[in-house]
């Protein structure tokens, strides 16, 4: 089991977060871009960029998601009668639980759990986790629950 952790700067204006590994050693680096609309990019540890997160222009929360300049997904925020879903266009997976709790599983079209993403409590600011199997799936883990966290915080600034 492979497990990244994300843990946001306490002082950062427009997001900023470092992502480990389970020895501590940063993995990848985020960065907020300041815009009208949200923008986030994603460098590795050598300081490439290798993945980007681009708010769409529309009336809920949607989001374009990037690796090395290539577009893979969409994500969007939709209502239903009670509360707010997701629809999710990213690699058939499916995202089940509570996503704005940060407390949720990410499931592959054929419902095999590729994912559990968390927040660990006691810290000074926000720390979150992602603990998944397949080493070539932290990239798509990682921008998934940014722009899950991007669509949960447009949802609370915009109601």
């Amino acid at each position: 089991m492979n497990t990244l952790y994300i843990a946001q700067k306490i002082f950062s204006l427009w997001g900023e977060y470092d992502v480990t590994n389970e020895q501590g050693q940063m993995v990848y680096h985020v960065k907020g871009v300041p815009s009208f609309l949200r923008k986030q990019l994603i460098f590795d540890a050598s300081g490439a960029q290798v993945g980007e997160i681009k708010q769409q222009f529309s009336f809920l929360p949607e989001f374009n998601i990037y690796i090395h300049g290539r577009q893979v997904g969409t994500i969007k925020s939709r209502l239903s009668l009670f509360k707010t879903n997701l629809d999710l266009n990213y690699y058939h997976w499916n995202v089940v639980g509570n996503f704005f709790a940060w407390n949720y599983q990410v499931f592959s079209q054929s419902n095999r759990e590729i994912a559990t993403i968390g927040v660990e409590l006691w810290h000074m600011s926000d720390h979150y986790y992602i603990r998944f199997d397949q080493e070539q799936d932290a990239l798509p883990l990682l921008l998934l629950a940014l722009a899950i966290d991007c669509i949960r915080d447009a949802s609370q600034h915009s109601g």
